[in-house]
C-alpha cells in the first residue's frame, strides 16, 4: 500500500493548505442547481442508469417534507451520489489505477441515504461495502439495495445478530449517528475493528451543526487503521485508509468552515478534473476532495 498510496498522492498533486483560498477558487464559477441537487424530491420512484446498469431507486418525498427532528435528507436520491457512482464504475478509475481499492477491499460509506446507489455500484468491484446512516432510513436503504443489487445484502439493526442473507456479493448496512455513537467501539464490535480501505462521504455536510461531528467520524474510522500501522506494515498488509468527500458546492460558508475542520484533522487533495468523469465536472458544481489522516 505504500507505494501505491505514494503514487495516488503524487497523481492528486498539491495539498490543500488553505481553505480560503481554496473555498474562493472553487465557488468562483460554481453554477446552482434547481431543487437543491436532487434528482426529483417529488417522485416515489427514481429510474436510472449507471454504467450501463438500470436502477429503480425508491425515495420518500413525505419523509423529506416532514418535520422528523432525525435526519430527514437521506430521503432523497441526490445528484452527488449519482455521479459519484458514474465516477467510480468509470474504466481506469484512479483508485483502482493506483492500488487503492481492488476486488479484496472494504470500503465504507458515511451517510448513505436510502438509494444505496454507491454501495450498489462498489459491490461488485471490491471485496465488501458496508452502507452507513442513521437506524431510521435504513429500512428503505435496505429495500433499495434488495431490489438493485445484484448479490448479497447483510442487513444488521441495533439488535446483534439481526441479518437477512441474499445471493452472492456482500454489502452490509450498518446504523451509525455520528453525534451518538462511539464509532471506533461501534465498528470494532461490527467486526470492522482492523479498519477499512475507503472511507466514503457523498453531500454530507450542508449546515454548521454537522461539521464537526462529521470530521470526527470520518477521523474515527480512518484511526482503526491508523493506530495498526506498524503490526500491519510488519505483515504486508495496509495501513492507511483514504477518506473521499464528494460535494456539491451550496453554502461557500459551511463549505470554508468544513474544509478548514477537516484540514486540521487530515492532509487534503482535491481530486483534479482530469481524473472525473464528466457529470462531476459539469458546470463547476461539484468538488471531490481526499485526505489521510495526520
Amino acid at each position: 500500500m505504500a507505494n501505491s498510496l505514494d503514487g495516488f498522492l503524487a497523481a492528486l498533486g498539491d495539498e490543500v493548505e488553505n481553505s480560503y483560498e481554496e473555498t474562493f477558487d472553487l465557488f468562483t464559477n460554481a453554477a446552482p442547481l434547481p431543487s437543491l441537487g436532487m434528482v426529483d424530491p417529488n417522485a416515489t420512484s427514481i429510474e436510472l442508469t449507471i454504467a450501463g446498469r438500470d436502477f429503480t431507486v425508491t425515495q420518500s418525498p413525505g419523509l423529506l417534507h416532514s418535520n422528523q427532528k432525525l435526519g430527514t435528507t437521506g430521503a432523497a436520491v441526490w445528484q452527488t451520489s449519482v455521479k459519484v457512482a458514474e465516477w467510480l464504475a468509470s474504466p481506469k478509475h484512479v483508485l483502482f489505477e493506483n492500488g487503492i481499492l481492488d476486488a479484496n477491499s472494504i470500503v465504507l460509506e458515511l451517510g448513505s441515504g436510502t438509494s444505496g446507489i454507491i454501495a450498489s455500484t462498489l459491490a461488485p468491484l471490491v471485496a465488501k461495502v458496508v452502507a452507513t446512516d442513521q437506524q431510521h432510513l435504513l429500512k428503505n436503504l435496505r429495500a433499495n439495495l434488495d431490489a438493485n443489487a445484484a448479490p448479497t445484502v447483510k442487513f444488521i439493526g441495533r439488535k446483534a445478530g439481526k441479518a437477512v442473507p441474499h445471493s452472492s456479493l456482500l454489502v452490509t448496512i450498518l446504523a451509525l449517528d455520528w453525534e451518538t455513537d462511539d464509532i471506533p467501539k461501534h465498528l470494532d464490535s461490527h467486526g470492522l475493528g482492523a479498519g477499512v480501505d475507503l472511507v466514503l462521504a457523498c453531500d454530507c455536510v450542508y449546515n454548521y451543526a454537522l461539521i464537526e461531528p462529521f470530521v470526527q467520524a470520518c477521523a474515527d474510522t480512518c484511526s482503526l487503521r491508523n493506530h495498526k500501522t506498524d503490526e500491519s506494515a510488519s505483515h504486508g498488509e495496509p495501513c492507511t485508509t483514504i477518506c473521499l468527500v464528494a460535494q456539491q458546492l451550496r453554502s461557500s460558508d459551511v463549505f470554508e468552515q468544513w474544509l478548514e475542520a477537516f484540514i486540521r484533522r487530515f492532509r487534503v487533495w482535491r481530486v483534479p478534473d482530469e481524473m472525473l468523469t464528466a457529470g462531476l465536472k459539469e458546470g463547476g458544481r461539484f468538488v471531490v476532495h481526499a485526505g489521510i489522516l495526520h
